[in-house]
């Protein structure tokens, strides 16, 4: 229950993204876009679009997002990067890398001050310690974040802290406190006529009555989100709160009223195409036609959830309808069938890490072996009776037979069946093994492409500098000319040699200097690299270096650095020789690898 309340509150509380979203338009417009500040703000829009969807996609955005704000220097960007690459690993269940995106994103907006970004921050990290368990980490983080949020008057996230803290506490089994929160909450987001928020306030108020067996003030609660999302025309929302009205209705044991409020639900869920909240409502009623005692239509609907997990290949939801399957036919007497059930779920409980279920297991099997063993007792006890006169000896040996070939064979069809679970496993290793490797392909098949992209940006630059240096150096030239034919006009000569000697002065400067900045941004640990081999390095070697890692010739080197063409060979002679390299031809290779 937390994780879906969490999930709700972040689709609805955070400032990037909040309006009518329509992905296919953003991507249409982002190819339209400058690369500027409102360029990183779609791509952090598209990724945290996408990262509850689609997360190697929202991962491609968001990286995309912080390379272009990492070259703008633009910080709020490349914390908002950071921010919702957190959330893309707490989506994949990735808790720990998670943690670090996101201490990276709260160091960013401690920096520039951004509170609203530290108020997101805190309700992140809080929800990845909820789901953790930590729970005193978590409250500490939502109320900091409320705190943040009075401060900056942002009275959406005041509400969403509020709310978190109030699901914490429900799950924490304190409904008192959790409904302190909450009431506080709804103040809050009927002021600001957040309908949708209000919703999602009753449905934490009813389950908080629940919990403590309040089940009339629980019902009034849901009934009035039901409403409110029906006059929003949330189908997604009302079929939650079907959901959970039928959940109150089992535990008052109003079982048609609950079997009424589940048909409803998966009504609603199957008009969305959900297959998850379809699979969860026919296990649901599953659940309540065992209880009403009808087991045969209570098994048929377990066996459609089972088949319609099966489709959408869902570990958890195969794991849970295999349980009501064993439940369901354990109640029946069918013991060996509950057994075989349950050996299922286990199966699917090692992949998922589900160790909570232990005790039910052990206690089924012991049921099974309990009733196997009486009813060989009863045949062995029916058999005596019929054939008292014959040879005890005789029955016995024959029964005796009988039970070692029947354990032979419970074992063979065990044996099959790890051996074939086994299989599976490994060959969803590989499947997991290949798809890793891919998704490493393609980062790094996508990093390659974009410096490659870079760096002919960069020759370009260099190109372009050198052609102005080419036309400056004529228009030097041609002011030299002028000034051998006045040199006898000495107000103008000195006039046009100080203008010769300003122009090449400040060609050298700003032609270095603006060729260094940008290539930093590029080949930002280059000049580190090349110093850990040789330190020794003069700043001309350094220089000369950098355009040969580009792979320029000495030509264009000496026309952009304003030295000869000999000069630069000469560098190169003693760059090569100080980098231990025997040969011109291996000096660019070396420096393009760095």
């Amino acid at each position: 229950m937390i994780r879906l309340f969490l999930l709700s509150l972040f689709l609805t509380s955070l400032t990037l993204g909040a309006a009518p979203f329509d992905p296919l338009e953003k991507e249409r417009l982002l190819k339209q876009l400058p690369s500027d500040t409102s360029k990183v703000i779609l791509l952090i829009q598209l990724g945290e679009y996408f990262g509850s969807i689609d997360q190697e996609k929202a991962l491609v955005y968001l990286h995309e997002a912080y390379l272009l704000s990492t070259e703008l220097e633009y910080k709020k960007g490349i914390a908002g990067s950071f921010l919702f690459q957190g959330r893309v690993y707490y989506y994949k269940d990735e808790y720990d890398i998670a943690l670090r995106y996101l201490e990276q994103a709260r160091k960013l907006f401690e920096e520039i001050g951004d509170d609203d970004g530290l108020a997101n921050y805190r309700f992140a990290v809080g929800s990845v310690y909820s789901l953790l368990g930590n729970y005193n980490k978590a409250i500490e983080n939502f109320q900091e974040m409320h705190m943040l949020s009075k401060q900056t008057g942002n009275k959406k996230l005041q509400s969403t802290s509020l709310i978190s803290l109030g699901t914490l506490h429900i799950e924490r089994s304190e409904p008192v406190l959790a409904l302190s929160y909450l009431m506080t909450a709804l103040g809050i987001v009927e002021e600001l006529n957040d309908k949708g928020a209000k919703a999602l306030i009753l449905s934490g108020m009813g389950s908080a009555y629940a919990s403590m067996h309040d089940y009339d003030s629980a019902l009034l609660c849901l009934k009035q989100s039901f409403s409110i999302r029906s006059q929003l025309q949330d189908s997604r929302g009302m079929a939650s709160s079907e959901y959970t009205i039928a959940d109150i209705y089992l535990q008052m044991g109003l079982l048609d009223d609950a079997l009424h409020s589940l048909y409803a639900a998966k009504k609603n869920y199957t008009s969305l195409n959900e297959q998850t909240g379809v699979c969860i409502s026919i296990l649901k009623t599953a659940q309540t036609l065992e209880k009403a005692g009808s087991k045969n239509e209570a098994l048929s609907e377990a066996c459609m959830a089972l088949d319609l997990a099966m489709e959408m290949k869902n570990p958890l939801l195969i794991h849970n309808c295999y349980e009501t399957l064993s439940q369901i036919s354990a109640s029946t007497g069918k013991y060996e069938d509950a057994y075989q059930y349950l050996l299922m779920s286990a199966g699917i409980k090692d992949s998922l890490s589900i160790i909570n279920n232990e005790k039910v297991f052990r206690e089924s099997e012991m049921k099974f072996q309990t009733a196997r063993k009486n009813d060989e007792i009863e045949i062995l006890k029916s058999r005596n009776a019929i054939q008292r006169k014959q040879n005890l000896l005789l029955t016995i040996s024959v029964i005796a037979v009988m039970a070692i070939l029947l354990l032979l064979y419970f074992l063979f069809k065990l044996k099959t069946k790890a051996l074939k679970k086994q299989e599976m496993l490994n060959d969803q290793e590989k499947i997991n093994n290949l798809q890793k490797a891919e998704i490493q392909r393609r980062e790094q098949q996508y990093l390659e492409e974009q410096l490659e992209s870079k760096n002919r940006e960069l020759a370009s630059k260099a190109l372009e500098m050198l052609r102005i240096n080419e036309t400056l150096g004529d228009v030097i030239e041609k002011l030299e000319q002028q000034y051998l034919k006045n040199k006898d006009q000495n107000e103008l000569s000195i006039q046009i040699k100080s203008i010769i000697a300003g122009l090449e002065a400040q060609l050298k400067n700003s032609t270095w200097n603006e060729f260094e900045k940008i290539f930093r941004n590029i080949h930002s640990e280059f000049f580190q690299k090349l110093l850990a081999v040789c330190p020794d390095l003069t700043p001309s070697e350094i220089k000369t270096a950098a355009f040969l890692k580009l792979n320029l010739s000495s030509k264009e080197i000496a026309a952009i650095s304003f030295k000869s063409e000999a000069g630069i060979k000469s560098t190169r002679y003693r760059l090569r020789q100080k980098l231990g390299l025997h040969s011109d031809d291996n000096l660019v290779p070396f420096l393009m690898q760095l």
